[in-house]
């Protein structure tokens, strides 16, 4: 084989491999941000909440809500746009008797906070990015409240999209 036919083999080869790729990084671009949903935000939630000593029968209940973007893609929270992040508290009900099963949306609201306060309207998760937002309620002594943390985008409109975080807390003397 002359070196002349070796070279235009090895030529047609490398062309055929490189259209070869380009189709493959078509499809695997295809697949990453049209089909697998990889522009779509998921934001896991956490929540903890501590009761801490006030005065008199009064306690803060100290309540930290953790979200995670474990999606490779940044996605943003804008309340121009309808989106709101917000933490609220409400009061169980002590009148609730054995059996019943209680709406973490019922009762009265005893507090609301907006998370994304402070933030200039825009809250920004980077890929991977784990956040930590903190709240502190002034809450009587001998209350049992249920704490709701919610993340929803384009409230209001027909494509409202939304995640939220429950826990119950109940604030005691010690």
């Amino acid at each position: 084989m002359s070196l002349k036919r070796a070279t235009e083999i090895a030529d047609l080869s490398l062309k055929i491999l490189s259209c070869l790729a380009i189709i493959v990084a078509g499809g695997w671009a295809l697949w990453i941000f049209g089909l697998s949903g990889s522009r779509d935000w998921q934001l896991n939630l956490t929540m903890d909440a501590n009761v801490l000593p006030y005065r008199d029968d009064l306690r803060l209940v100290v309540v930290h809500v953790h979200a995670k973007n474990p999606r490779p893609v940044t996605f943003q929270l804008n309340s121009k746009a309808g989106d709101t992040y917000e933490l609220r508290v409400r009061e169980v009900d002590p009148k609730r008797v054995a059996k019943d099963v209680i709406d973490e949306d019922t009762g009265a609201v005893l507090a609301k906070a907006d998370l994304m306060a402070g933030t200039g309207d825009l809250y920004e998760f980077l890929p991977g990015a784990e956040m930590d937002d903190m709240r502190t309620f002034v809450i009587p002594v001998g209350a049992t409240v249920a704490f709701t943390a919610e993340v929803t985008q384009h409230k209001g409109k027909p494509d409202e999209d939304s995640n939220s975080v429950s826990s119950v807390v109940r604030v005691t003397d010690r």
